[in-house]
């Protein structure tokens, strides 16, 4: 029986998770279960929202930079994969990381417990700067620990000027 890791993945990959508020509002159409804001990944996006696809072990955003102000994402675990006996990766999360002044991650906002073939929404007020999409789920397989962002799920996205 597989068991996810959710609580200590940050701190597993030393990012540096800031409460969002403030100057940065966040509305996530999405939740947990069944009935709770995911919907289909067949479902069409708002116009305007970034598409990326998550599939193990990749984040594939159909662009990969935006300008500042109203960002919205459309998190989408993919159909178009298998998932290997016991590797993992049944669930992903879409974390959006901002790069701070001393090199750390600071989160953004996210989704999270995508399950294959789910997608939600992700509105976020970005600022410029340097960002990473990514998956930091920690799973615990019968074969080990897997990590999706370790596997290589993150990629750079850019928010320039307003």
């Amino acid at each position: 029986m597989r068991r996810l890791l959710f609580a200590g993945a940050a701190a597993v990959l030393g990012v540096a998770a800031a409460a969002c508020g403030g100057s940065n509002p966040v509305t996530v159409t999405g939740g947990h279960g069944p009935g709770d804001g995911h919907m289909s990944a067949m479902a069409a996006p708002p116009e305007g929202a970034i598409r990326v696809g998550l599939r193990n072990w990749s984040v594939d955003p159909a662009v990969t930079s935006a300008r500042a102000g109203k960002v919205v994402f459309w998190a989408v675990h993919e159909m178009d994969h298998a998932h290997g006996h016991d590797e993992g990766g049944q669930v992903h999360d879409l974390q959006v990381l901002k790069k701070t002044g001393d090199g750390s991650w600071e989160l953004a906002g996210q989704v999270r417990n995508l399950g294959m073939g789910e997608a939600a929404l992700l509105e976020l007020n970005l600022e410029p700067g340097e960002y990473e999409l990514a998956c930091t789920v920690v799973e615990e397989t019968t074969s080990g620990v897997v990590s999706h962002y370790a596997k290589g799920m993150r990629t750079p996205f850019t928010v320039t000027g307003s």
